[in-house]
């Protein structure tokens, strides 16, 4: 999951130490200031976070 697919209060969790990140504004195509902000996998741990159900 990268950041430009993240919506406004989702939360992020790495499963392997359980640090959480929440969405308090949107990235998005238009706001980005550069492409790799918005490719590749937010991660943590070496691992790539997942969505907090």
């Amino acid at each position: 999951m990268n950041c430009g697919d993240l919506k406004l209060g989702q939360v992020l969790r790495c499963e392997r130490c359980g640090f959480e990140l929440e969405v308090v504004k949107e990235c998005g195509d238009v706001t980005c200031a550069s492409e790799a902000c918005c490719t590749g996998d937010v991660t943590c741990c070496g691992e790539p976070m997942k969505l907090k159900q």
